[in-house]
């Protein structure tokens, strides 16, 4: 019997059931295998070599499938598939709706307080109401979860006016009917207790262990809390959660292949994928889990021979329909809305390219001449930061040459326009052709000069450095000249296209507006005109900085010419126009754009941590403050740490047994070895790709980006429980998991204070604090003895008066410097709007007021120093070719002394 009883662990061979190792094989210990005591094997069998009833469970043949105590029963079936039926009985799902109803009171209990603006829903708040205002904005997520908000606010009567400005505005005085948009986010973490029930009985554990697993996630604090608020997080755990639960519903079917269930779960599968990614982009590593589960998968079909070839295609491209192909559709399906619903022109502008804005209602960027000719008035715009036009004005630099500012700027205005025109040696030769007024078409290659229209200065630069990037291979780019004079060999810039149109291949070739891309290479220094996004100080209107980069990047040096105005050009001639970019177009710019901007997250934040902190949950994060109330994001410890220790132990025990394999000892762990590989598996599997690539992330991390693995942690806990306490006596189970539930209950209660908001005594709080990095200010609450000390002020105030597109940033400041700090809400796009935000609008007409007097103090400055009053200064021969790379290139052509300025300074008052 006892070799009988070896022979039955699992095996799996072709055209043969699907056997499961029995329980009592432990360690490959029989009466044959040598060196194993007898009584070993005597203590786990009866006399009669039967399984020994006082061990909690029967454990004979039927233990093969865990009928008896598995919440999906199974039994053996005629496929390489290891598999359960889902079988749920009438009194199970009595059980989960009394607990769902039990977890429904707990996460819609008292949903109104704080009837307050609370951490990020300063952001998603706002963005709902961008939606229902059809107005475009831009943000570092997919639109998905912030679209279910809109939906949610509108069906509650939200009108989008209520701006959500700063964390503590109060919604009742605001008429805001957050509690319906509040309720979205409830009943979606309410839906995660029966998806995880379900989810654990599809995997094959126990009816105890699956209500056991659905109670501590009704009961989870972290889970509470950031499923009470206007927060993204709560869609992403859903759709998380029930992409797992189609998965694992999908292989109670293998038995079925093909069937309408198996594709119904299937193609669940890919749809909720999809919408998890449309969430948030940590739904990639939900991608990446299921997708390393499918391949698994697939390998061992591979090796089974009862599939033939064609059915084992089947089985791909099935797989690769409903879960790359599907998700992929979905993800751009909510996308076309999302653009559908933001129709007219918004903040979200400048943060993308023309062609995107040119979409947009209220934006008509129009058509202009195609062709580029010399003695154009053109107006050139950076392609790479879509920050604004190649600018200057009546203003100089405070530093450096302190010669005309050379900017870019993000309003259309006259000062944008530039002259492009020959050298002053290909000019003479154009004098004295037979036809001088011919229109000539810019080529690549071609050396030009580009005057300022409104102020007759030359775009120019030279060998000093800029204003704000001092970099050695960074040169300052400035307007230089004054009226009369010709320029020098400082002013020259060579045409080089780099991309053109496809649909006109000639704008490769020559220079063509909105078509080609192009770069302005400094022909004496040999560096490109370039921009990085840098603003300059207020003295140059925190305009964008334009420098001269030597060895420069393509992308930040390429150029577009938007505007081509010239007289000579017939009526007739053929224009350029911006392309509309089609959906998919549009999606890739904007997953550009949010790549991007997402990377540049590198500010620090009070309440930011490693993912190395986060399964010891060393800090929580402070959302709220008022008075003797708060919230703070931190979990119940008892199931962070547990599952903590249960899923790392998976790995562990994974290297024992395969060290022990190759030594030959077949180690059955308690006959569940197959089961805990394929359920616990998953769930490890699912949890490492969820927290390990955070820490190759280099942006802003905070505790609740561990939440969807915390869900998937607590997952493989219940289910190692479920199936190591299989062997102990029934008593001892239960008292375990009742023990467990009791003592999450405890915590539940202990830090429902900062999870519902609620008054609390000083004492309470403090005793609360196990460790001494949980932060959270007991110094709010009351004491029992009378005395209060309130470190929290009751409007909070923004520390910058930034304007961004979520809102100036607030911060409830603790009065004590040693208090911990007050909640802060993360504006992600902070820099980035300051980097879009257009610079002030400038007074021209004060400006275009000193003209007369700087063009006369420059002509002043230069004629004195020569020592006569002629007021054309002297060109050199060699100056007149464009060619001309002399001793004197990089300094400009002026007999001004040393250090003096060419341009007056700016009037006082300025």
């Amino acid at each position: 019997e006892m070799a009988h009883l070896e022979n039955m662990r699992y095996r799996k061979q072709p055209g043969t059931a699907a056997v499961y190792e029995d329980a009592t094989v432990i360690s490959g210990m029989s009466p044959t295998t040598p060196g194993t005591p007898a009584t070993a094997v005597e203590d786990m069998m009866g006399e009669n070599m039967e399984p020994r009833s006082d061990l909690g469970y029967s454990y004979g043949k039927k233990d093969l499938d865990y009928a008896d105590y598995s919440a999906a029963g199974a039994a053996p079936h005629q496929s390489s598939d290891r598999s359960l039926r889902l079988t749920i009985s009438k009194n199970q799902w009595l059980t989960l709706g009394l607990i769902t109803l039990f977890a429904a009171y707990i996460r819609l209990w008292r949903l109104s307080n704080p009837a307050n603006v609370v951490f990020d829903e300063v952001h998603f708040g706002k963005f709902a109401g961008k939606y229902l205002n059809s107005t475009y904005f831009f943000d570092v997520h997919p639109p998905l979860a912030k679209m279910m908000f809109a939906a949610a606010g509108k069906l509650a009567g939200y009108d989008g006016v209520f701006d959500f400005k700063s964390i503590g505005l109060d919604y009742i005085s605001a008429g805001v009917p957050y509690v319906g948009m509040r309720l979205m986010p409830a009943l979606l973490g309410l839906a995660m207790v029966p998806i995880s029930y379900i989810t654990l009985a599809a995997f094959g554990h126990a009816a105890d262990a699956c209500a056991l697993g659905a109670l501590v996630v009704a009961l989870e604090n972290a889970l509470l809390t950031q499923s009470r608020l206007i927060l993204l997080d709560a869609a992403l755990i859903f759709f998380t959660g029930a992409t797992v639960m189609c998965w694992a519903l999908f292989f109670t079917q293998t038995h079925r292949p093909f069937s309408n269930r198996w594709w119904t779960y299937l193609l669940l599968t890919g749809i909720n994928m999809g919408n998890a990614l449309s969430c948030k982009w940590v739904g990639l590593f939900l991608v990446a889990t299921i997708g390393v589960w499918t391949l698994k998968d697939l390998w061992e079909k591979l090796g089974d021979l009862s599939i033939t070839p064609a059915q084992y295609a089947k089985h791909f491209m099935a797989r690769g329909f409903a879960l790359i192909v599907v998700p992929l559709t979905v993800y751009l399906f909510w996308f076309q809305i999302h653009f559908s619903v933001l129709h007219k022109s918004g903040d979200g502008n400048a943060f993308m390219s023309p062609e995107f804005q040119n979409t947009l209602d209220g934006v008509s960027l129009g058509h202009t001449p195609r062709d580029i000719y010399y003695g154009s008035r053109i107006r050139i715009r950076h392609a790479a930061t879509n920050a604004g036009y190649l600018h200057s004005h009546l203003s100089n630099y405070e530093s450096g040459s302190k010669q005309q500012q050379v900017t870019l700027y993000g309003f259309r205005d006259e000062n944008n326009y530039w002259m492009i025109t020959r050298t002053e040696a290909a000019e003479q030769r154009v004098q004295n052709s037979t036809d001088p007024a011919a229109l000539q078409q810019i080529k690549n290659g071609d050396i030009v000069r580009l005057m300022h229209y409104k102020t007759h200065r030359r775009l120019h630069s030279h060998d000093v450095r800029p204003p704000v990037t001092t970099n050695d291979y960074q040169n300052e780019v400035s307007g230089y000249g004054w009226e009369g004079f010709k320029g020098d060999s400082n002013d020259h810039w060579r045409v080089q296209i780099l991309e053109g149109d496809s649909r006109f291949p000639e704008s490769k070739e020559k220079l063509m507006a909105i078509h080609s891309r192009f770069r302005l290479i400094h022909v004496g220094q040999r560096c490109a005109l370039f921009s990085n996004r840098k603003k300059l100080p207020k003295w140059a209107h925190e305009q964008v900085e334009v420098t001269c980069m030597k060895s420069a990047k393509f992308p930040k040096t390429l150029w577009r010419i938007e505007t081509n105005i010239n007289s000579q050009i017939p009526a007739d001639a053929p224009l350029a126009e911006y392309k509309r970019p089609g959906l998919v177009a549009k999606v890739l710019e904007a997953t550009a754009v949010m790549w991007r901007v997402n990377n540049g997250l590198t500010k620090s934040h009070p309440y930011e941590s490693r993912p190395h902190t986060w399964p010891w949950m060393r800090r929580g994060m402070s959302f709220w403050g008022k008075e003797n109330r708060g919230i703070y994001l931190l979990g119940t410890p008892i199931l962070w740490w547990l599952s903590f220790v249960a899923i790392s132990a998976f790995a562990g025990i994974q290297v024992v047994m395969f060290l022990r394999d190759r030594r030959g000892i077949c180690d059955r762990l308690m006959g569940v070895r197959e089961r805990y590989a394929d359920t616990v598996g998953f769930f490890f599997i699912g949890w490492v790709l969820h927290w390990i690539p955070f820490f190759i992330m280099g942006r802003q991390l905070f505790i609740h980006h561990y939440l969807p693995a915390l869900w998937l942690a607590i997952m493989g806990f219940i289910g190692t429980l479920d199936l190591f306490t299989r062997r102990i006596s029934r008593r001892v189970r239960q008292v375990l998991m009742i023990g467990l539930l009791l003592v999450t209950i405890r915590m539940y209660f202990q830090y429902s204070h900062i999870a519902y908001g609620t008054p609390w005594s000083r004492e309470g709080c403090q005793g609360s604090k196990w460790l001494k990095s949980w932060d959270y200010d007991c110094k709010r609450y009351p004491s029992m003895h009378g005395t209060v000390t309130t470190t929290a002020v009751d409007v909070p105030q923004p520390t910058t008066a930034v304007p961004n597109i979520g809102g100036s940033p607030a911060v409830i400041h603790a009065q004590n410097p040693e208090d911990p700090p007050q909640a802060e809400h993360f504006d992600p796009l902070e820099n980035e709007n300051k980097l879009n935000e257009p610079a002030p609008r400038i007074d021209h007409d004060k400006l275009n007021s000193n003209a007369d007097k700087l063009n006369k103090d420059m002509k002043k400055a230069a004629t004195t120093a020569r020592g006569d009053e002629k007021n054309e200064p002297v060109v050199h021969d060699d100056e007149k070719d464009e060619h001309f790379v002399g001793g004197d290139v990089g300094q400009d052509h002026t007999p001004t002394p040393q250090g003096s300025n060419l341009q007056a300074p700016v009037p006082p008052g300025f």
